[in-house]
């Protein structure tokens, strides 16, 4: 009897489970602690990726050549949960048992259940899932009271609260038949909008040079290439001031935030200048560096700093 049971299109994944036969529609698989190491670390970390960074260091103590692993990290309660698997050991597994790498869609795992398998869940005839201390285990049968009564999987029964991780992330040497038809799709809408939008420019540049060409014909002064030059020539400079203005007061509205308030800005014809005070010094030399980076010319005492640009 197979005893790997499929829910919801989700399915368990153990070392004694049987084939796996007929998969015809793309899957989520959720492994079992033979698929993985867990370890739950006290951090004082903000953001799943500065945790992510760390998570080889973690596993030193647990894993032989933590190159071959990757990593799966989540925030549980007020600790950092970390998980480390070998995707090409997990591939090759699935591949035994007959499951296409491109029918799995997301990787979960039974930690992410811990809260939830408070009873024991039935694997196969041997053993048992258990959390115990926090902890998914898988525990032998005999080791349970005969009296015990065992919940068979049933996927939707159970609520994965964090997210899992797709096959693609994890093996960079293929994508999930779910993400190849997205991005085929994406790339022939991209397409067919790319071919209709270039029509559409097409036709407006065609406008466009229509209507130069009757605004010549009305005005013959301006038909010259010599008189047009004339013309841009006398404006170029000033528009070129008016950019180095705009950019200038863009660059200095970077400079400001909740702990560095504008309190005058002044623009003339060949300068820009604003006072800027800040909240503290460390703010006041953040202000400075970044301004400088900018080629402003800064200046100013105590918690109050100057920034100019010549135009």
């Amino acid at each position: 009897m197979n005893l790997t049971a499929k829910s919801d299109n989700k399915l368990l994944i153990h070392k004694n489970m049987n084939p796996v036969t007929e998969l015809k529609n793309s899957i989520d698989i959720i492994l079992t602690p033979q698929f993985y190491t867990f370890v739950q670390e006290d951090l004082d970390l903000k953001f799943t990726y500065q945790a992510k960074q760390i998570a080889p260091s973690i596993f030193d103590d647990y894993l032989d050549n933590t190159n071959d692993y990757q990593y799966y990290v989540y925030k549980c309660d007020n600790l950092w949960c970390f998980l480390a698997y070998n995707i090409n050991e997990i591939d090759k597994f699935l591949e035994s048992v007959g499951i296409e790498k491109h029918r799995v869609s997301k990787i979960y795992f039974t930690q992410q259940l811990a809260d939830q398998l408070t009873e024991p869940l039935f694997i196969d005839e041997r053993s048992l899932l258990k959390t115990i201390d926090g902890v998914v285990t898988i525990v032998p049968r005999y080791l349970m009271d005969s009296t015990v009564e065992y919940q068979p999987f049933n996927s939707s029964s159970f609520s994965l609260k964090s997210g899992g991780v797709t096959m693609g992330s994890s093996l960079d040497s293929f994508i999930s038949l779910k993400e190849s038809l997205l991005l085929g799709t994406i790339f022939l809408i991209l397409g067919a909008i790319f071919i209709v939008e270039g029509n559409r420019v097409k036709n407006s540049m065609n406008k466009q040079v229509i209507e130069l060409e009757n605004l010549l014909a009305k005005h013959s002064k301006y038909s010259t290439s010599f008189a047009r030059e004339s013309i841009l020539s006398k404006y170029r400079p000033i528009d070129k001031k008016e950019r180095a203005k705009r950019n200038a007061i863009k660059e200095i509205s970077k400079l400001l935030s909740k702990k560095s308030h504008l309190k005058l800005l002044e623009i003339n014809k060949n300068k820009v200048s604003a006072s800027i005070t800040t909240d503290n010094q460390t703010i006041n030399k953040q202000v400075k560096e970044h301004a400088k980076a900018k080629l402003f010319k800064t200046s100013g005492s105590s918690l109050d700093v100057k920034v100019e640009k010549t135009l």
